[in-house]
Formats: structure tokens, C-alpha cells, sequence
């Protein structure tokens, strides 16, 4: 891994003294990466999940996946999955923090790390996972106002952010994700949630 850069730096010196909110539920927890990639600018790597998929067929994510026995921990859950789903092996990511645990709709505990990604030579979609991957200039999400869409989830009232790229529909937990490191990284204020749920709000 090449010595950190300016760009690099103004992503790592933000994380570095950020306290992420955790949560810790009982509940299944996955490991999500958020992949920064500098070419000729910074740029967000996201994919296009596989249509035939039963959780979230067809939408823009993070590559990740649920924390298996194997992995250490979360971030090594992270990895693991996006080298499985877009063949970046590990060796080739510098994580440089992480962020606040989000919440799927099934109350699974998503973990987001944000890594930066050295090259995409031979980055290639797994099709048993996803359909496409694409970047993202970082500079359109630093200078475009999200929509903002309320609902009430897991007892909590908040906005739903929503971002459209080149035909690209990106919201949900992928854009509040996106939302705090903006937030982080550029100083602005867009509103999160504040997830405070209890293990038995997910009881059956």
C-alpha cells in the first residue's frame, strides 16, 4: 500500500477522532465496506445487486455481507465479501474507520467500514452476487443536496435520503451510510437517525 496522500488524508484525519454510534443487539449482524477509490479523482465504489437475489434484488449497495464464523470480526466480514463479490482482495484495502452501526428492515445490525482501495485492476462482478459496480465522483456527493424522504422505522421518526446519478437510484441504508461521511468529511449537518431499538422490538 502506497504512503497516504492529501486526498487520502481527508478521509483518514475525520476518522480518526470519530466516535461511531454501536448497537448491540442480539440480532444478525453484517460487515459492509464503504470503498473509496482515487483515479483521476476520489471516487465511491457501489454495485448493483443480482436480480434473483432475495434480500434487496436489483438495488445500489455497499459490498457486504452477514458476519460469518470464520471472520474475526466485522471489518474482516467487510472484506472478506467484497473480495468474493468484486475480487479486490484484502491486501489491496487500507480501512481507515468506521462508521455508525445502521439497521436494515429485518433488524439486521450493519457495520460499515470505510476503506481505501489502491487500484480497480481486475475488479469484476461475482455474478452469483451482483449484476454491475460502478464510481461515483465523491465530488457529487459533496456538492448535491439529498432528497429527503420521512418514515417511521424501528420506532423512530427520520429521513430516508435519496440520491440519483446517471440513472443510478441510491437510498436507503447505502445513502445514510454515504450521509454521515459526508457529514464527517465536509462538515455538513444532514440529519441521521438515531437508532435506539431493543432486541424485542424484532421479536416474531
Amino acid at each position: 500500500m502506497k504512503p497516504a496522500g492529501p486526498n487520502q488524508n481527508r478521509f483518514m484525519e475525520p476518522l480518526r477522532s470519530h466516535r461511531p454510534r454501536q448497537l448491540t443487539l442480539s440480532t444478525p449482524k453484517a460487515g459492509v465496506l464503504v470503498p473509496l477509490v482515487e483515479t483521476e479523482e476520489v471516487g465511491v465504489l457501489l454495485t448493483v445487486r443480482a436480480a434473483h437475489l432475495n434480500s434487496h434484488p436489483g438495488e445500489v449497495a455497499f459490498p457486504g455481507g452477514m458476519w460469518e464464523r470464520e471472520d474475526q470480526n466485522l471489518a474482516e466480514t467487510a472484506l472478506r465479501e467484497t473480495h468474493e463479490e468484486l475480487n479486490l482482495p484484502p491486501s489491496r484495502i487500507q480501512v481507515l474507520g468506521s462508521l455508525s452501526t445502521g439497521l436494515s428492515k429485518a433488524g439486521v445490525q450493519v457495520f460499515p467500514y470505510v476503506g481505501w482501495v489502491e487500484h480497480l485492476d481486475d475488479c469484476r462482478a461475482s455474478p452469483d452476487e451482483i449484476a454491475d459496480w460502478f464510481v461515483v465522483p465523491w465530488a457529487f456527493f459533496a456538492q448535491t443536496e439529498p432528497e429527503l424522504i420521512p418514515v417511521h422505522r424501528h420506532g423512530t421518526d427520520f429521513q430516508i435520503p435519496h440520491y440519483h446519478y446517471q440513472g443510478r437510484h441510491i437510498w436507503g441504508l447505502t445513502a445514510m451510510i454515504l450521509l454521515e461521511l459526508i457529514n464527517l468529511v465536509e462538515g455538513t449537518d444532514w440529519p441521521l437517525p438515531a437508532f435506539t431499538p431493543r432486541d424485542d422490538d424484532f421479536s416474531v
